[in-house]
């Protein structure tokens, strides 16, 4: 396993409505800064929420990516993965359009920067937002399955992998409807991103987590690690702090390392984008917006459990 840190933008969603103008300390900082800060807390790699790298003038874009790439190898430290959480499934199709646009621009710059994958969620969801009051579930699966295997084409032209997060919200949030849309897309550069809070609220009420890990291993590329607790659904959960919420931490270290997990164990704090009860962010409402406290407590946490970058071995 490699350790990473997962990079924000300030206001990632480019909307309003969740988490208001969501500001973190190092969502107006230079990406080279962000990977540079990276490797001084010890990790092996960093990732990029794609808006981060899109906030740039347009005249920059290139040739900051040719920076990140020569910075990261000069820190010695991967740049793990971009996520790139676009638009999948809509009723409206210029959304949609646009959506997997988007994701074939950070594949683009994925093949830049010398990743391996990039990683999306099924947006806009269906079931959060409740995207069933417009369109049915054979609808909604069948624009999920094309737009994914539109993308997997365009990434296997530039020898990446495309990596699906089973999340709650989406109408992939089963371990089987995982499979199945797999087996329904035939791509073999599919690959499933494994959400640690997603697992304990949305899979566990199902199936035991060690035996979705084992199941799902021969696809699992990258595991976004944190802590949640659900709210009264499986679509209403909060992203707490470490140590406060529902994973069991160790219980995913051993089931990780049973299936000899090779690929990232990317820290993803998304609880600085306070949203309140419902929303995005600590139930209470309070956003952790320091990420030099992430970067650090992080790893002193993750560490008691067995989690620890190959750089420090």
């Amino acid at each position: 396993m490699k350790l990473s840190l997962e990079v924000w933008p300030n206001m990632p969603w480019g909307r309003l409505e969740a988490a208001g103008p969501a500001w973190n300390s190092w969502g107006d900082k230079p990406v080279t800064w962000c990977a540079e800060r990276t490797a001084g807390y010890g990790y092996d790699g960093v990732d990029f929420i794609f808006a981060k790298l899109l906030d740039v003038p347009a005249d920059q874009y290139d040739q900051q990516l040719v920076d990140l790439r020569a910075t990261a190898e000069g820190l010695g430290i991967d740049i793990g993965y971009l996520g790139c959480h676009t638009t999948f499934v809509s009723p409206r199709e210029f959304d949609r359009e646009r959506g997997i646009a988007t994701f074939e621009k950070a594949l683009d710059a994925a093949a830049v920067l010398g990743c391996g994958s990039v990683v999306t969620l099924i947006g806009d969801g269906y079931y959060d937002p409740p995207l069933n009051v417009l369109l049915s579930r054979k609808e909604a699966w069948r624009q999920c399955r094309e737009a994914i295997t539109e993308v997997a084409a365009h990434a296997s032209r530039l020898g990446l992998n495309v990596s699906i997060e089973l999340l709650q919200g989406t109408i992939l949030n089963r371990v089987e409807l995982i499979e199945r849309m797999f087996d329904e897309v035939g791509a073999e550069n599919l690959r499933m991103t494994m959400d640690t809070g997603a697992f304990y609220v949305a899979v566990k009420p199902f199936m035991d987590v060690k035996k979705a890990i084992k199941r799902l291993g021969r696809y699992i590329d990258v595991v976004q690690i944190k802590d949640e607790v659900g709210l009264p659904t499986i679509v209403n959960t909060n992203h707490i702090w470490f140590g406060g919420g529902l994973v069991d931490f160790r219980e995913t270290f051993e089931a990780l390392s049973e299936i000899d997990f090779q690929g990232y164990v990317s820290v993803e704090w998304e609880g600085w984008q306070a949203g309140g009860t419902i929303g995005v962010g600590e139930p209470a409402g309070v956003g952790l917006a320091d990420f030099d406290r992430v970067a650090e407590e992080s790893l002193e946490f993750l560490g008691e459990f067995g989690f620890t970058p190959r750089r420090a071995r």
